[in-house]
C-alpha cells in the first residue's frame, strides 16, 4: 500500500468533512427558522452525492480514474466557494452561532470517523486518541440534535444545553483560520494538482 492512496483517502475524508460541514449548516438554518437558501443547500448536497460516489469505488480500486480527478477538482473548487460565505458577519444571532458549532461538530466527527476507516481498509495502525474521540463528538452532537430539535418545535431548550454553545463558538472562531487553511491541503493530498 502506497503512502500516496492513504493520502488520496484522506484529502477525500477532508473533502466530504467540509461538504458535512456545509450541509449541517444549512440544514440547522432550515430547521430553526434562520433565513437560508434553497439552492444552496441543493448545491450542497448534489456535491455531496458526487463525492459519496467516487469514495466507495476508491476504497475498492485505491486509485481514481482520470475522470474521477477533474469531477473531484470541480468538488473541490464549488465547496471553497461555499465555505466562503460559510461563516457569517459578526455580530451572529444564537440560531446562527448554533449552525456553525453543529456543523463543525459534524465534520470534526466525520473527518475523525474517517480516519479510523481509514485504518481500517489500508489496514494501517491509527492513533489511539482518534477511537477514544467517538464517545466525545457523540455526546456533543447529541447536544446539538437536542436543541436544535427543540427549537424547531419553538420551544425553548434547557439553559445547560443552550449555554455551551457560546464557548464552543469563541473557540471555532479562534480557529477559523485554520479552517481555511486546512481547506487548501485537499487538492495537494487527492493529488488534483500534478
Amino acid at each position: 500500500m502506497t503512502n500516496k492512496v492513504t493520502e488520496q483517502y484522506n484529502g477525500m475524508i477532508l473533502l466530504t468533512g467540509y461538504l458535512q460541514r456545509l450541509y449541517v449548516a444549512e440544514t440547522i438554518y432550515r430547521r430553526v427558522n434562520e433565513p437560508y437558501n434553497s439552492e444552496r443547500f441543493e448545491q450542497i448536497k448534489s456535491l455531496m452525492d458526487q463525492a459519496y460516489t467516487i469514495l466507495p469505488i476508491f476504497e475498492e480500486t485505491h486509485s481514481l480514474t482520470t475522470a474521477q480527478k477533474i469531477q473531484l477538482q470541480i468538488i473541490v473548487q464549488k465547496t471553497e466557494e461555499l465555505m466562503s460565505t460559510y461563516f457569517k458577519q459578526l455580530p451572529l444571532t444564537f440560531n446562527q452561532k448554533l449552525a456553525i458549532v453543529g456543523s463543525s461538530l459534524y465534520a470534526e466527527q466525520h473527518v475523525n470517523e474517517g480516519i479510523i476507516r481509514l485504518g481500517e481498509i489500508f489496514n494501517i495502525e491509527v492513533n489511539k486518541d482518534f477511537k477514544k474521540r467517538t464517545e466525545f463528538y457523540k455526546e456533543r452532537t447529541k447536544l446539538i440534535d437536542y436543541i436544535v430539535f427543540v427549537l424547531h418545535h419553538d420551544e425553548q431548550p434547557e439553559e445547560h444545553a443552550t449555554k455551551q454553545v457560546e464557548p464552543w463558538f469563541n473557540d471555532i472562531m479562534n480557529n477559523k483560520g485554520y479552517v481555511m487553511e486546512d481547506f487548501k491541503q485537499i487538492t495537494t493530498l487527492i493529488g488534483l494538482n500534478q
